[in-house]
């Protein structure tokens, strides 16, 4: 099986790096910081120009120290032994704050990217650096499934693949019989043996 792997809110735990480092950030700039996670966005605490701002900032800081998920790494390694192909599939690249600052800081993010996954023992047989739509790209490496967080992407996919959504405080309100919600990676390994 091809599986296709999300990094931020799926390998990674972007939550809590945004709860601990939005409050820091929200402090020293004397900003309103409202925690709830809502409207469909990881990045929703801030205003727009608040969120630009934060990202700027920590960008670098958390593709170098952003805590894996707890048993991400094991579990992959397990699937892959199994036979299955592993493909980490993410539009970090393309997020607004790295494109505004220009295509040097972008290729920087995607040596950080690997440098993180090497770190964290995340093992794959390919990684894609895609746009926003992940759909060509889960098409063009014929992914069976994929785990993401996203509700746009999503939207986008689930009538092509299917999803096993990672349950976040941002998605959470999300339903559709498609779907399969996941808590944690040792439920994403049960998830996809059951397929």
């Amino acid at each position: 099986m091809n599986i296709g792997i999300d990094i931020d809110g799926v390998l990674t735990d972007m939550e809590n790096y945004i709860s601990v480092f939005g409050k820091k950030y929200a402090k020293e700039n004397n900003i309103d910081f409202d925690e709830k996670m809502d409207n469909n966005t990881i990045y929703g605490f801030f205003t727009k120009k608040d969120n630009e701002k934060f990202w700027d900032r920590y960008w670098e800081d958390y593709a170098e120290n952003v805590e894996v998920r707890t048993s991400a790494s094991e579990v992959i390694k397990k699937l892959r032994n199994e036979g299955n192909y592993i493909i980490i599939i993410t539009a970090r690249t393309y997020d607004k704050p790295i494109i505004k600052s220009g295509k040097k800081r972008q290729k920087n993010m995607e040596k950080l990217i690997i440098k993180w996954l090497n770190k964290n023992n995340i093992i794959y047989d390919k990684l894609i650096f895609s746009n926003l739509n992940k759909l060509n790209n889960c098409l063009d490496n014929h992914i069976d499934i994929m785990l993401e967080d996203s509700i746009s992407n999503i939207e986008i996919l689930k009538d092509h693949i299917k999803i096993l959504m990672f349950n976040t405080q941002y998605n959470k309100f999300y339903q559709d019989d498609k779907i399969r919600k996941v808590y944690n990676w040792n439920d994403i390994y049960n998830a996809i043996n059951e397929l």
